[in-house]
């Protein structure tokens, strides 16, 4: 009894092994069941199982969960990829292995949905001050082959002005997960709405959700304000640049109508322009547009006011105490290429001394220094100044005047416009100016046959200069000249010991 018990259990055993399959069902990995928003050309992926030599796999996928007509693929790999899957279709998949001793039973089935639209990247919905080329972006449809954008001033897409472009997807793809293009030529001031599909050879995506965004509609940083005034003849223009542009284009007239307007093109890339020198003392009407082959964004008029005279700047006006060789100011006037002085000593400028002074194009003002053995500290003198441009010349500036310092020499008290004392001396001299005179001085004291003996720097105090050192010199007859600022006196010094 016990071998008849014996013979059943390993009888059933062999059985057990028979029935047993000899490679199982693999599992799916991804996409995960009833995963949303797939790509049509999604990669379907599975878990390797081991079996015996020649183990590949057969995978089904449908559009019916009973797998009615499924498309059947082979493959030796654990992924399979997808194309032209349609958009928003739920699809059923499973799969199962084989290998030399048999097939495996089918994994479980599981369903995924492809997209049925692509999602918006930018410009942010409701985005301001858009160049007429902005550059719109949105999320990369894998296995779509090419992208239709759709433009319009109205959100129902269905004006006269509503357009679409149609795109290759491998000019747009990036890098990234977001595909990009340029529109063009888009309307200055005006609301854009636009949306996105995808495509392939089966099949087109619905449309994106739209946005909108506004193209930029006035010139920022524009320079100069209006009513400019006191501008040199070199006039520069400025602005911020708009991108997507054929041209810039700038008028200017000397009258608000723009009878007698020039115009002047400018590169698409600029963001300032210089046109012809203008005319002093002239008022100027302007306006500037960018221009596409669609539309054309204006600015202006405006006007602006170009400088007519030199400003003067130092000495003041009827300033006193200034030194013989002065270093005349005035501010200048960009644009200019030569400047014309007159100086006199006489308010109709008879007589005039006439100097040419080139522009210089480092900051600051304009100067001329009066050379010396010109100025008398007597008198009173006048000058003014004019500019010269390329094509102008403008008017002359204020009759501006000066007296120069002066050392007391017309005062018949003062020897040569100075006292010195005591007379004869002995170890020091003392010098009186007539003017409380403040300020350095050079002393030279001179003998007879003119060789310089002693010459020293020296503080003037109220117009005294003290204690003023003879030195070791011998006994005799000196001269002594005093040099402030240009200003020159000459005295006799006698010493004795």
């Amino acid at each position: 009894m016990k071998k008849i018990y014996l013979s059943v259990l390993a009888s059933l055993a062999f059985m057990l092994a028979v029935a047993s399959p000899d490679i199982y069902a693999p599992e799916l990995a991804a996409p995960t069941n009833n995963q949303a928003g797939v790509a049509p050309n999604v990669e379907l992926d599975w878990n390797a199982v081991a079996g015996q030599l020649g183990v590949h796999y057969e995978a089904q996928l449908s559009m019916d969960e009973a797998f009615t007509n499924p498309a059947v693929f082979t493959t030796e790999l654990t992924a399979f990829r997808m194309s032209n899957l349609l958009f928003g279709t739920q699809y059923f998949w499973r799969v199962r292995a084989i290998d030399n001793q048999g097939t495996s039973d089918w994994s479980f089935s599981w369903s995924f949905t492809v997209l049925d639209q692509t999602s918006l990247s930018s410009p942010s919905n409701d985005a301001k001050k858009q160049a007429p080329n902005a550059k719109i972006r949105w999320s990369i449809v894998g296995g779509a082959t090419h992208y239709d954008y759709q433009m319009d001033v109205v959100s129902t897409f269905d004006s006269p002005y509503a357009y679409t472009v149609s795109c290759n997807a491998e000019t747009v793809n990036g890098l990234s997960t977001t595909a990009e293009v340029n529109t063009a030529n888009l309307l200055f001031g005006e609301k854009h709405y636009w949306r996105v599909r995808a495509r392939h050879t089966l099949d087109t995506s619905e449309w994106s959700a739209s946005r909108f965004f506004t193209v930029i509609g006035e010139f920022e940083n524009l320079e100069p304000e209006n009513n400019a005034n006191a501008l040199g003849p070199d006039v520069l223009f400025e602005w911020k640049q708009i991108s997507g542009l054929q041209k810039y284009s700038i008028s200017l007239a000397t009258d608000e109508q723009f009878v007698n307007v020039t115009k002047y093109d400018v590169a698409s890339n600029s963001t300032s322009y210089i046109p012809d020198t203008l005319e002093f003392g002239t008022q100027y009407f302007w306006q500037i547009s960018a221009i596409h082959a669609k539309d054309t964004l204006n600015a202006g008029p405006f006007s602006l006011n170009i400088v007519d005279k030199v400003s003067l700047n130092s000495p003041a006006n009827n300033a006193t105490n200034t030194e013989l060789t002065p270093f005349l100011k005035w501010e200048k006037i960009s644009g200019t290429m030569l400047y014309k002085l007159e100086l006199a000593s006489n308010q109709a400028m008879t007589g005039a001394f006439k100097y040419n002074v080139t522009a210089t194009t480092t900051a600051g003002q304009e100067q001329f220094k009066v050379p010396g053995n010109i100025l008398d500290s007597t008198k009173t003198y006048y000058w003014r100044v004019l500019a010269i441009s390329s094509r102008d010349t403008s008017n002359w500036s204020e009759t501006w005047n000066f007296r120069c310092v002066s050392l007391g020499v017309e005062e018949p008290a003062f020897r040569n416009g100075m006292k010195i004392y005591p007379s004869p001396a002995t170890e020091t001299v003392n010098i009186q100016l007539k003017s409380g005179l403040n300020g350095k001085a050079t002393i030279t004291l001179f003998d007879l046959l003119g060789k310089a003996r002693i010459e020293r720097e020296v503080q003037i105090v109220n117009g005294m200069i003290k204690d003023f050192q003879l030195g070791t010199l011998s006994n005799g007859i000196y001269m002594l000249r005093i040099d402030s600022s240009g200003v020159i006196a000459t005295s006799k010094v006698i010493l004795k010991r």
